[in-house]
């Protein structure tokens, strides 16, 4: 029975201390001081974590892998930049620093990644969801140690803040269409809040079912009627 046991406390000792090692950071100034310790690059992740979907399919198909967690802990410092909606807290001070580093790299959508040194210079720019699981990000993340500032194509285009209302459901009386609040809009993969739910073509939400997402505007179905929802 002993020589059962050790080997699995030693398997999950291990799985704990990767866990500890690719912690997520809030505070950028912290990071960037243990990059400069440690010799890591630095790599911030631009999210909305409660109700951006590319964001949790980056986080599902990369971020929690063990091969990039293994990676992570080696070379690079992880910071989350959250702009969750109602349903995770944040203090005003985390609020204020994220909205400010929003402004210092100019991020127009969700997820946006950030590589940099540990002096903060740019080594890489990624907006948008990025394919291709762990591997992908490795080969992004190792390639941005040896350039100065690049940008790379985003897989799927990030979310466009400029028609995107945060997913805070308003007060809903039965029998009334479901509230439109927001468009994410992507050319591949668009999507809209209708009362607090993410929805894609096709989805139905308490009897409204969505034709069609454009930019500015989104075709549904209401009680047989066809409708044009807008976000003015």
């Amino acid at each position: 029975m002993k020589k059962i046991i050790m080997p699995v406390l030693l398997v999950w000792s291990a799985c704990q201390a990767m866990a500890a090692d690719s912690t997520w950071l809030t505070s950028v100034p912290e990071a960037m001081a243990q990059a400069r310790r440690e010799n890591k690059t630095v790599l911030l992740d631009f999210t909305g974590s409660d109700w951006c979907g590319w964001c949790k399919k980056l986080d599902s198909e990369t971020f929690s892998k063990p091969e990039f967690q293994d990676y992570a802990s080696k070379h690079v410092v992880l910071v989350m930049v959250d702009f969750p909606s109602k349903k995770v807290e944040q203090s005003d001070e985390v609020k204020a620093a994220n909205k400010a580093l929003s402004e210092k790299y100019d991020i127009h959508g969700y997820p946006s990644l950030v590589q940099l040194s540990p002096d903060g210079t740019i080594l890489w720019k990624q907006r948008g969801y990025l394919a291709g699981g762990p591997e992908a990000m490795i080969a992004a993340l190792s390639g941005g140690k040896s350039k100065s500032v690049a940008t790379a194509p985003a897989a799927h285009p990030a979310v466009d803040l400029a028609t995107v209302s945060y997913p805070v459901a308003p007060a809903h009386r039965l029998g009334e269409a479901p509230k439109l609040q927001g468009i994410f809009w992507s050319s591949s993969h668009p999507s809209v809040i209708l009362q607090g739910k993410t929805c894609e073509e096709g989805d139905s939400v308490e009897g409204m079912r969505v034709l069609k997402i454009a930019r500015d505007k989104v075709t549904v179905e209401w009680k047989g009627q066809t409708k044009e929802l807008t976000m003015r």
